[in-house]
């Protein structure tokens, strides 16, 4: 098998042709909804609401998808994430295997929105942090 048949390369070596699954500059004018990088220990989540929070991986206790890549559900020990958006399969694959380096919401004011019909755009990042009873906590 050549890497060209191999489908999931892209998410084993974080080198996707997705230009939505690259890791932008710091400076960056596109918007990218995700990152892709191998086995990163953290998933950094940049909402514009919230500063940007980075749990490990190792803390992650399951995900929560509608199948249809409109929201998932990040459950962590310490807190949820319930993200909305739009074509989010793919971002929901990577996290699944553990090759998402960060996602983010996007903010207009900051990036023209993405014209492609299948362009992941993440409109809203809602985190709420759990005590260790999984009630939710102050923050």
């Amino acid at each position: 098998m050549t890497m060209a048949d191999d489908l999931l390369a892209q998410y084993r070596r974080g080198t996707g042709s997705n230009s939505s699954g690259k890791t932008p500059p710091p400076d960056a004018n596109e918007y990218a909804a995700y990152g892709i990088r191998e086995k990163p220990a953290r998933l950094r989540i940049r909402s514009t609401a919230a500063p940007v929070n980075a749990p490990g991986y190792n803390i992650l206790l399951n995900v929560v998808s509608d199948g249809e890549g409109t929201h998932f559900m990040l459950v962590y020990t310490v807190l949820m994430v319930l993200v909305r958006g739009k074509n989010l399969q793919k971002l929901i694959f990577a996290i699944e295997n553990n090759n998402c380096d960060f996602i983010q919401q996007y903010d207009p004011a900051k990036w023209q929105k993405p014209t492609g019909a299948d362009a992941p755009v993440i409109e809203a990042i809602d985190i709420k942090v759990t005590d260790k009873n999984g009630v939710e906590a102050e923050q």
